[in-house]
């Protein structure tokens, strides 16, 4: 009876051991699976802003002519907003098959000369990342503000 005891206590420690082995597992996945999914959405925060500030970069090149911007972003602009399409690697996209991001400017000039753009990149259900400009016109010919 001795060694039939002994026995018991082996094997109870036994799946106690591995059951804290597969707790261990679980967690550490849940853990991998967590960083894999923080590493994608910087990523694509990343690329968001790149994209975001080259064309905040267009914008402020363009000097307030939308046609100048137009050309720049290569798109065609629809009451001073102008929608470009990306796939899901971030390559951009002149239809919208495959968009998986979408940035949008919206260019506003009041009667000031105050240029005012909100550039916004969005995926399927989220806003990614916002940027506004603003930038007095004149200031770029020499008058003082």
């Amino acid at each position: 009876m001795n060694q039939s005891s002994k026995s018991r206590y082996f094997l109870v420690e036994l799946l106690v051991n591995c059951l804290l082995f597969a707790v261990s597992a679980a967690v550490c996945v849940a853990i991998l699976v967590h960083a894999n999914m923080a590493g994608k959405k910087s990523a694509t925060l990343s690329m968001a802003v790149s994209e975001a500030q080259n064309v905040a970069e267009s914008v402020k090149a363009s000097g307030g002519d939308l046609r100048v911007l137009g050309s720049l972003l290569d798109t065609e602009e629809e009451g001073g907003v102008y929608i470009l399409l990306y796939d899901a690697n971030w390559q951009r996209l002149f239809d919208d098959s495959d968009a998986v991001y979408e940035l949008r400017v919206v260019v506003n000039i009041d009667n000031e000369n105050m240029l005012q753009s909100d550039i916004s990149v969005t995926d399927e259900k989220d806003v990614i990342y916002t940027l506004r400009i603003l930038r007095y016109l004149d200031a770029e010919r020499g008058e003082r503000i």
